[in-house]
């Protein structure tokens, strides 16, 4: 039963990640046929520091599983969810204070892929 709880978890956050992507990879086209191929990789940039945290948090989340490894999948839900918000800070910082890529397209991709995260469990409400 356990592994059938940590393989669904596993199987949305992957659904999350593709539907990341997806949205990411729509807007960076957008911007680059509106603006040019900076904007694309600002978009880029923004939306995988969103990206890169969820994966490692959902990695870490659904590491266990089960009755018996309750107190084990808490401790990993809260070190997954630390990991994710400072690997989303310094990811951020380190974006936007060593490139030069347009802030508009980083900021963009940023909140177009957090919205999508957030929009997750109204879009995947009939996968469980």
């Amino acid at each position: 039963m356990s592994g059938t709880l940590t393989n669904t978890g596993k199987q949305l956050a992957v659904k999350l990640l593709r539907a990341q992507a997806g949205t990411l990879f729509l807007l960076a086209c957008t911007f680059s046929l509106v603006k040019s191929y900076e904007y694309f990789w600002g978009v880029v940039g923004g939306g995988l520091t969103v990206m890169i945290p969820t994966a490692l948090f959902a990695w870490r989340a659904f590491a266990t599983g089960g009755a018996r490894a309750a107190q084990q999948v808490v401790s990993n839900f809260f070190a997954g969810e630390a990991l994710k918000i400072s690997l989303t800070v310094v990811l951020l910082i380190a974006l936007l204070l060593l490139t030069s890529l347009p802030l508009v397209a980083v900021c963009s991709g940023y909140i177009a892929v957090l919205i999508v995260q957030w929009l997750a469990p109204i879009l995947f409400l009939k996968s469980t």
